[in-house]
């Protein structure tokens, strides 16, 4: 076919039709993608921004924290604010905001002006992501919902990992500041995008719950902040800001069930698939997140690796993550989601096991072996626990149970984080305790928190053993 036929053919898109649809799940794939990736990319620029501000990099890293904190408080008010406003005007406004919030960020004079701007660009990204992973579900016909929320897992699985490398080749090449710079033309891309192809579709928005919203932000605010100081600060302030958020969030639930017009609708916690990966699929997604943290400073602070090296290893576990995504949907058809989560489930808790045999010694084809199987289980998990939970839910509950989902996955990530550094410590402490461990020895801190995370992801195991037989069965026959 002409180049002059395909940009025709290309620009004649009819809405609804099958190319319409794969041209909004790439639309929708790259800002979900370049919103994770934001949240982890400045990492290793860290001490480059610091030296341009005259300050620390420990003090910079607000600037990661403030941006994360921000798309957890306001992803819950996503949903209404697309059905007030219409999900097309919302997601180009989202996309203005975040390319305008990352051009600034680049032009950033100080880190009060910075933190700032990030805050911005998480307000923008709150928004950004979860209309756009809305606008897909209720475009797509329930029997192609497991191939579409499979390729919405992908993003969510490599950008944490590519990020922080990525972050520091462009640092090295072209100066921080170019980490932002470089969302511009994607971001006028997107927007450009989104106006041709994001219908308006929206449900009648209800009266919004301001009490419901206050309960949420701070109490996820809170929990948030006390997850991501937990690991760094085990102090009372720490212990304070996660006990204080875990009772706003409980204030909220009580709340959300006694309002006429609630924030979110909680009707979606009643339906057996969704609680059950919104439960158990969290405490397996809190283990699994874990892993990508873990791994690298075992490699670096236990074994000594540059971290160069390391996030070569890192980047292997995508190798099973990419490899597996063409084969999410044929197994859940061949097997069923209750067999395949409680089968993987157990294989995703012995790769992470495995990897606490993971030293120098070890030969690197067999590491790679580990990494890789983890990759491949990891990935099968994640888009088995996603599509089960939207198996049972009607279309016109998909904004509250998309809120709801989405939350419990920024909560995942950050508690995956406090898991890993909490069992760092306890593996030290039991190494003291019994120094005659078999894994005592350099990195023996990290290769028994390995172990103690592979118990956690077993512990998710519970839920998935209590599905009914079928479960899901709606998206797969």
């Amino acid at each position: 076919m002409s180049q002059p036929a395909t940009l025709s053919r290309i620009a004649a898109v009819v809405p609804g039709s099958a190319l319409h649809h794969r041209l909004v799940m790439a639309l929708v794939s790259a800002a979900l993608f370049m919103e994770i990736l934001d949240g982890t990319i400045i990492t290793t620029a860290l001490p480059a921004m610091a030296h341009t501000f005259g300050t620390t990099p420990v003090a910079l890293d607000i600037g990661v924290s403030a941006y994360l904190l921000t798309v957890g408080v306001f992803v819950p008010a996503s949903s209404w604010v697309a059905d007030r406003f219409g999900a097309r005007h919302v997601f180009a406004a989202a996309i203005a905001l975040f390319t305008l919030a990352s051009a600034l960020c680049g032009m950033a004079t100080g880190p009060t002006m910075f933190v700032l701007l990030r805050i911005v660009q998480g307000m923008a990204g709150a928004l950004m992501v979860p209309v756009g992973r809305l606008v897909v579900m209720r475009l797509t016909a329930r029997d192609k919902l497991v191939e579409t929320l499979a390729a919405l897992i992908w993003p969510a699985l490599i950008a944490p990992v590519i990020g922080p490398p990525l972050g520091g080749l462009i640092t090295q090449l072209f100066g921080w500041r170019w980490i932002f710079y470089f969302n511009l033309p994607l971001g006028v891309i997107a927007l450009g995008a989104c106006l041709w192809l994001i219908p308006d579709v929206r449900e009648t928005a209800r009266r919004f719950d301001w009490a419901g919203f206050a309960y949420c932000s701070t109490g996820l605010f809170a929990l948030q902040l006390g997850l991501e100081r937990a690991p760094r600060h085990a102090d009372l302030v720490a212990l304070g800001l996660t006990l204080g958020g875990t009772i706003l969030v409980v204030a909220l639930v009580r709340h959300l069930l006694r309002v006429r017009h609630p924030l979110i609708d909680l009707g979606a916690w009643r339906v057996t698939t969704f609680r059950v990966a919104s439960r158990g699929g969290s405490l397996t997604r809190i283990a699994v997140n874990a892993g990508p943290f873990l791994l690298p400073l075992m490699l670096q602070a236990g074994y000594g690796f540059s971290a160069f090296h390391a996030g070569l290893f890192v980047l292997t576990l995508f190798v099973g993550d990419f490899t597996m995504k063409g084969f999410v949907t044929r197994i859940l058809r061949r097997f069923g989601h209750r067999p395949v989560l409680v089968v993987n489930g157990f294989a995703c808790a012995l790769s992470l096991a495995a990897m606490a045999l993971i030293t120098p010694a070890l030969p690197l084809p067999l590491v790679v072996v580990i990494l890789i199987a983890h990759g491949l289980v990891r990935s099968l998990e994640f888009t088995s626990l996603t599509t089960l939970a939207f198996a049972d839910i009607d279309r016109d509950a998909m904004g509250d149970a998309s809120g709801l989902y989405n939350t419990a996955m920024l909560l995942s990530g950050a508690a995956g984080i406090t898991l890993a550094a909490t069992a760092v410590h306890a593996g030290g402490a039991l190494i003291r305790l019994v120094p005659h461990l078999p894994l005592a020895g350099p990195g023996g801190d990290y290769r028994v928190a390995f172990l103690l995370v592979a118990v956690v992801a077993l512990l998710g195991q519970i839920d998935a053993l209590r599905l009914p037989r079928g479960a899901g069965d709606t998206l797969t026959t």
